[in-house]
């Protein structure tokens, strides 16, 4: 952002969506949280590391930027602002990269953060948790690099979300329900597997929720049974689907052999909105899926006893799943027909012929593996010979060529293919909760819910906090710096919910946060498109007889609203503006358009 500088003594500060910032800081203590667990060394001096931290969330949440190079000028361009919302002497060579550094150092270390984050999630659980059994979601995402794999513990070649492999670095990140918030985050080298971060992400989780009776829905990963196990052990609940075709394979097909024929009597699923308000039957056309559940009994040995519990297997097919996986089927068994009949072309100029019956049969094993089709087509080939004579020339004597053709006849196995689709579109879930407790429809839909998680890894690695791509070349540093970065997306998740329930309760919505759409409004406004509403906010500090007076660009009726929405009190603005004298019994003042 760019400053303006009046005249003589007289100056003008940004202020802008800092205060906003600043206040939520406060909401969710975290300067008094980290300044509670981190002690700095004897010689530190100046500000506290909690105030050099939150001072410099806030720069990363209004400048986008999360390098150290340009938080000490930016700071030096607000230090009336950041002086009277702090009330601390802050200086710019508190900002320095080293005093950065430093702190990036105190949040990588383990003990540091964990009792960082169970404080800081502590109190905001305390304030604004709803419900009286919370619900948490696991889950992990990955961050590429360009650093130099044999150089650094954490950054490592591992495969991605996307399937491809690159050097990274992984985040395995537990949040609670409604709110988003994140409530641990353990940050791994890229080449870990996911499968055991699980267990100690929870035990962190339990930290912070001791009490028994959490649900936690994590995706199939989570569905090792020794990471089941523990958490039915510690009197939770966990909610996941199974990677059944891995484990256990041919389950899904045990389980649904007694409903062939009887799908309608499964009974449906419907979101909440679909459900009519006046106790009658839904429309049955709106489900989005149908289902069942078995009960069955686990057990697995922990720590050398033996674990056993009761599991619920609900198996559910979801109506637009069912449609894209019988889709996908048949663009598969097209693409694999078409490959297939391209093995036998008819003789031609450059029409390659397969000779064997072995190179055949190989052919058309790779082209099934291909598109996941064995067992889908039937086959008959025939092999034609032909032999001609061919004279003799120069000093070749006269022999015989010989040219082998097959030919393969290609057809469907109906059969197999009306299996395939029944099949399609199923998934099995497993759950310790009792029916009462979770039933199927609600388990179905706080799965669905899951999108929640993924909410918070595109901010992550949105442009407001991109998380990526990474500067610092130190791994602690790194990791500080990851860190840091989920504590901005805490805040920012705080203001979501903050707002949300505020508007919940008044059944209104936010309008004029739209650039160029005014009227357009929202239920859910989200803390960044909130924030940017706060632009073009001033401070002007002008001496006069020896006395330093401030006047502040006055608020809009919606910068006015979101304060209302957010909780947070208007002084947070005012109170930076001083008396300022009469006009007619100053000096000349410099003109800003704001005035």
């Amino acid at each position: 952002m760019k400053e303006e500088n009046g005249s003589g003594d007289a100056k003008v500060e940004r202020v802008d969506d800092i205060p906003v910032i600043f206040g939520l800081l406060q909401k969710g203590r975290i300067q008094a949280s980290i300044d509670r667990v981190i002690q700095p060394h004897g010689n530190w001096q100046g500000l506290s590391p909690g105030w050099v931290i939150a001072v410099w969330l806030i720069h990363i949440l209004t400048e986008h930027s999360h390098c150290m190079d340009g938080v000490q000028e930016w700071v030096a361009k607000r230090l009336e602002i950041l002086r009277k919302l702090t009330e601390q002497e802050v200086t710019e060579l508190d900002f320095t990269d080293d005093r950065l550094a430093l702190c990036l150092k105190m949040l990588s270390q383990a003990a540091n953060w964990h009792a960082i984050e169970e404080k800081v999630g502590g109190h905001i659980i305390r304030v604004y948790r709803l419900e009286e059994d919370p619900t948490v979601r696991i889950d992990a995402t990955t961050g590429m690099v360009y650093h130099d794999a044999a150089k650094h513990m954490l950054f490592k070649l591992g495969k991605g979300k996307d399937g491809n492999y690159a050097i990274q670095f992984k985040l395995m990140l537990a949040s609670l329900d409604p709110l988003g918030l994140t409530l641990a985050v353990d940050v791994v080298p890229g080449d870990r597997a996911d499968d055991p971060l699980y267990i100690p992400c929870y035990r962190r989780i339990k930290q912070v929720l001791p009490e028994p009776g959490v649900l936690v829905v994590g995706d199939s990963k989570m569905s090792a049974i020794g990471t089941r196990g523990d958490i039915a052990n510690e009197g939770d609940f966990y909610l996941t689907p199974l990677a059944h075709l891995k484990d256990e394979p041919g389950m899904l097909e045990e389980l649904l052999i007694s409903w062939i024929g009887r799908e309608k009597e499964m009974k449906r699923i419907f979101l909440p909105e679909d459900m009519p308000k006046d106790g009658s039957l839904p429309d049955p056309d709106l489900a989005i899926a149908r289902g069942f559940e078995v009960p069955r009994t686990q057990q697995v040995e922990l720590d050398g006893k033996t674990v056993e519990w009761t599991e619920r297997l609900l198996v559910v097919r979801s109506v637009q799943y069912t449609q894209r996986s019988q889709t996908l089927l048949h663009r598969r068994l097209d693409n694999a027909e078409k490959a297939l009949r391209a093995l036998t072309p008819a003789r031609g100029r450059g029409k390659r012929q397969i000779e064997d019956e072995a190179s055949l049969l190989a052919a058309i094993q790779v082209i099934e593996k291909k598109y996941r089709v064995t067992g889908f087509f039937d086959y008959e080939y025939q092999c034609e010979v032909t032999e001609r004579e061919v004279r003799a020339y120069g000093d070749k004597p006269t022999r015989t060529e010989r040219k082998v053709r097959f030919q393969l006849t290609v057809t469907r196995n109906q059969d197999a293919i009306a299996e395939a689709e029944f099949l399609a579109g199923w998934r099995i879930y497993a759950t310790n909760a009792s029916a009462e407790k979770l039933p199927l429809e609600r388990a179905v839909l706080a799965y669905r819910d899951q999108y929640i998680e993924e909410n918070i890894f595109r901010r992550l690695k949105g442009k407001n906090l991109s998380i990526t791509p990474v500067y610092v070349h130190r791994d602690d540093h790194a990791k500080g710096l990851f860190h840091l970065l989920t504590l901005a997306a805490r805040l920012l998740a705080l203001g979501d919910h903050t707002a949300k329930q505020a508007l919940a309760q008044e059944k209104a919505e936010l309008a004029g946060i739209y650039p160029g759409n005014p009227k357009r409004s929202t239920a859910t406004p989200t803390t960044e498109r909130m924030l940017a509403n706060f632009d073009n906010i001033h401070l002007m500090i002008l001496p006069i007889a020896g006395i330093r007076h401030h006047k502040i660009t006055p608020l809009t009726e919606v910068q006015t609203r979101i304060l209302n929405l957010l909780d947070l009190p208007i002084s947070l603005y005012t109170h930076l503006a001083t008396d300022f004298p009469e006009l007619h019994s100053c000096p000349v003042l410099p003109v800003f358009p704001w005035m």
